[in-house]
C-alpha cells in the first residue's frame, strides 16, 4: 500500500479528536483537546490531541502518533488491522477495488504468495496435530502447574511421525506469535545427559524465526500495555514462572540472543524493558549487551539481576511462588522510574533538540511544548509533594 492509499483512508476516515474520544474523555483547551492518557495510569489530564494536525501526544509517557498508531497502541493490532479499521469506519470499500489491477499485474508475485500462504496452513496443521499427540507434563510443582496447562506445554511420546522425531521423548514448549498462531515448538531434553543437545527447536520457516518471536507475547501483551512495560527473560520455563507469579508482562528469546526482530515487537507495545536474564556469566554478559541494544533504540531499560545462579523458573522453585512474587514486587519498585521522572527526562531531550533548531517558528512551536511539558511537571510535583522540581533549574 502506497503512503498515498494510506493519506486518503485517513483523511476518509473520522476525524482523530472523534475517535480517540470514544476510550478517552477529552476536553477542548484552546486550540487542543486534553485528556487522561489510555496508556499509563494517568491522574492528570496528559494527552493532548491536535485536530488540526490530526495528531496526539501524551506529555507524560510520551506516546505519540496519528489516527492509526492510536489504534495499534490502544486495540493491540497491527499496522494493516488498523487500517482495516479506518476502511470499515469510512466506508470506502472501493479501496480494494482500486488494487485489482495491480494484482492482475504481479501475478507471479500472487502466485508465490498463494503457495506460501499454503506452506503455511499445511505448517499449522501439522503443528495442531503434534501438539494434540503430547502428554501431559508434571511441572514438579503445584503452583506452576495452571500456567503449564495454560501454555500447552507437555511430554512428546516415543512413538512420533518422522518429522518430529527428534524432539520425541522431550518436554515440549509449543510457541506461538504474537496473535496466538502456532508457529514451532521448543523441546527440551527429560535428563541432565550432556551428550544430547539440551533444547531442540522446529526449523527456520516462513511461520517460525528465532530472531522475529518472543516466547509468551500472544499471552502477554495485553499486561504489557496495562503495566506499561515488559520484562524479557532468557527461556520458556522463566516465563512460565514470571507468570504464574502474576508477572504475565513477561516474554523470553526463544533460545537466541536478542535480535532487531524482538526489539521491533517490544517497541509495538511499550517503551520500557525491565531485563532479568540468569545470574551467571553468560546471563550477565547477555544483559549487558541486550541493555545497549533496547538503549540504541530509543527504549527505556532497567537491568535487574537475581541472586546469583539463580533465573526465574529456579528461584521460584527454590522460594515458593509467595516469597518470589513479593522479591520481584520489591525489586520492581525500586527500580521502576516515576511518572514525574520520566517526563524529567523528556523534557531534557526536549531542551537538548531545541538547541538544534534554528528555524523560529519551529522553534516557537518546541518551546510551547516545553511550557506544556513544564505544566504537568508542576503538577506532578505539587502531586508528589516536591514543590523544588518545579523550578527549571532541576531540569
Amino acid at each position: 500500500m502506497t503512503q498515498w492509499e494510506i493519506n486518503n483512508i485517513k483523511q476518509s476516515a473520522p476525524p482523530i479528536e472523534e475517535i480517540i474520544g470514544r476510550y478517552v474523555q477529552l476536553t477542548q483547551k484552546g486550540r487542543s483537546l486534553l485528556g487522561c492518557c489510555p496508556f499509563h495510569k494517568d491522574r492528570h489530564p496528559s494527552l493532548a490531541v491536535n485536530p488540526e494536525k490530526q495528531c496526539f501526544i501524551c506529555f507524560a509517557c510520551g506516546e505519540k502518533g496519528d489516527v492509526i498508531s492510536f489504534l495499534q497502541k490502544i486495540e493491540g493490532i497491527s499496522f494493516g488491522e488498523a487500517i482495516d479499521k479506518l476502511k470499515i469506519e469510512n466506508g470506502k470499500s472501493k479501496m480494494k477495488s482500486e488494487v485489482k489491477p495491480e494484482v492482475k499485474l504481479t501475478k507471479p508475485v500472487c502466485e508465490t504468495d498463494k503457495f506460501s500462504n499454503l506452506d503455511s496452513q499445511i505448517s499449522i496443521e501439522k503443528n495442531l496435530q503434534f501438539l494434540s499427540s503430547l502428554l501431559p507434563a508434571a511441572s514438579g510443582d503445584s503452583d506452576l502447574t495452571p500456567t503449564w496447562l495454560d501454555f500447552g506445554v507437555g511430554t512428546s511420546p516415543a512413538m512420533v511421525p518422522e518429522e518430529w522425531k527428534a524432539m520425541r521423548n522431550r518436554l515440549v514448549f509449543p510457541i506461538r506469535n504474537e496473535e496466538g498462531q502456532l508457529v514451532g515448538f521448543g523441546a527440551r531434553r527429560l535428563t541432565e545427559n550432556p551428550d544430547i543437545p539440551k533444547y531442540i527447536n522446529s526449523p527456520t520457516s516462513g511461520l517460525y524465526r528465532k530472531n522475529e518471536i518472543l516466547y509468551g507475547l500472544d499471552m502477554a501483551r495485553k499486561m504489557i500495555r496495562e503495566k506499561q512495560f515488559a520484562i524479557l527473560v532468557e527461556g520458556y520455563k522463566d516465563v512460565l514462572a514470571m507468570h504464574a507469579a502474576g508477572f504475565r508482562n513477561t516474554v523470553a528469546l526463544c533460545g537466541t540472543a536478542l535480535c532487531d526482530g524482538h526489539i521491533a515487537l517490544l517497541k509495538k507495545y511499550t517503551s520500557r524493558v525491565v531485563v532479568m536474564l540468569d545470574a551467571d556469566a553468560a546471563g550477565r554478559k547477555a544483559a549487558e549487551k541486550a541493555v545497549c541494544q533496547l538503549g540504541m533504540q530509543d527504549l527505556r531499560v532497567y537491568r535487574m539481576e537475581l541472586p546469583e545462579g539463580q533465573d526465574p523458573d529456579s528461584l521460584f522453585r527454590l522460594w515458593g511462588k509467595e516469597r518470589f512474587t513479593r522479591y520481584l514486587r520489591e525489586r520492581l519498585m525500586q527500580g521502576a522510574s516515576s511518572e514525574e521522572a520520566l517526563l524529567l527526562g523528556r523534557i531534557r531531550e526536549g531542551i537538548l533538540l531545541l538547541s538544534a533548531i534554528t528555524d523560529t517558528a519551529k522553534r516557537m512551536e518546541a518551546l510551547r511544548c516545553l511550557n506544556v511539558g513544564m505544566a504537568y511537571l508542576t503538577g506532578l510535583s505539587q502531586r508528589e509533594r516536591r514543590p523544588a522540581t518545579m523550578d527549571w533549574r532541576w531540569v
